[in-house]
């Protein structure tokens, strides 16, 4: 599998990031989330790499990119990536993300007019909220976990730290609608990425700036996004999530996939291959 794609680094609005490209075609873009990296996309890439040109990289401080002390808010993140795609001669392209991947590919989406020609949301919503919305005491409850990470990150990193297989096994394993979906191979390979110097303090920091600079991005986000847009949520985890997508975007499409939790990519690669031919497949 490893001689279906290859890695590549790019220096990128002043720091070191990876990436993974294969195949050849019209460009689709790959944007995964935490606490995972451009692997996420293993189970997908040699399909969509028959017919299309694919990107995936590990976005700043994650995986095997360099690991800056700042600009970890989903718009700096999106500027990382629509810089990457500029120095590959890159100016249109389908779009997918998951989890903070597709709050990423929202603000790429919404600030780059005229790159992104259709966009694919997995599991993920545009933001944490905008000024003023309020969050109810069972959706605080559920999501636990931005407020470990967020509210005191280098905390957050100095309790984790050490102890990052049990940690991320178990931020997996209760996301998933199968508790054993990753074989002990898979779950190396991220404990492998997060647990690299600066690893998790920038993991953690995705968390703060969602508390506090993508809160602030987002309520200046007024204009709706344009081009068609498909948002699957998994049933097991956050459901549908169209709603969400249609507070920023005139055409949404999608829904809940069953049997599925959080990572869809791994959980259900047929149902994502299946969303990628649909909603990508005209373009050329």
């Amino acid at each position: 599998m490893a001689d279906s794609w290859t890695h590549n680094i790019a220096t990128v609005n002043g720091f070191r990031m990876h990436y993974v490209t294969a195949g050849t075609g019209y460009p689709l873009v790959f944007l995964h989330g935490w606490p995972q990296t451009w692997y996420e996309w293993r189970k997908i890439i040699p399909t969509v790499a028959q017919r299309f040109s694919v990107v995936a990289p590990d976005l700043r401080g994650l995986g095997d990119s360099e690991k800056p002390m700042t600009g970890y808010d989903k718009r700096t993140l999106a500027s990382d990536v629509y810089q990457l795609l500029k120095g590959l001669g890159i100016h249109k392209i389908g779009l997918i993300g998951h989890d903070w991947g597709g709050t990423v590919a929202y603000y790429l989406a919404h600030d780059y007019p005229g790159l992104v020609e259709r966009l694919l949301i997995l599991e993920s919503t545009p933001g944490m909220a905008r000024e003023g919305d309020q969050l109810s005491l069972q959706g605080i409850r559920r999501l636990w976990h931005i407020f470990f990470h967020g509210g005191q990150p280098d905390l957050a990193e100095l309790l984790v730290r050490g102890n990052e297989a049990l940690y991320l096994s178990r931020m997996c394993s209760v996301a998933c609608y199968n508790p054993a979906l990753f074989s002990a191979e898979e779950m190396a390979e991220y404990v492998r990425a997060y647990s690299q110097p600066g690893a998790l303090r920038a993991g953690f920091h995705y968390y703060r700036a969602a508390l506090d600079d993508d809160i602030t991005n987002l309520t200046g986000c007024t204009d709706k996004l344009t081009m068609p847009v498909r948002a699957w949520g998994g049933e097991r985890f956050m459901g549908n999530i169209v709603p969400l997508w249609q507070r920023v975007a005139a055409q949404v499409h999608g829904g809940a996939v069953e049997r599925c939790g959080h990572f869809m990519a791994e959980e259900r690669p047929d149902f994502v291959l299946q969303q990628v031919e649909e909603l990508f497949g005209g373009l050329s």
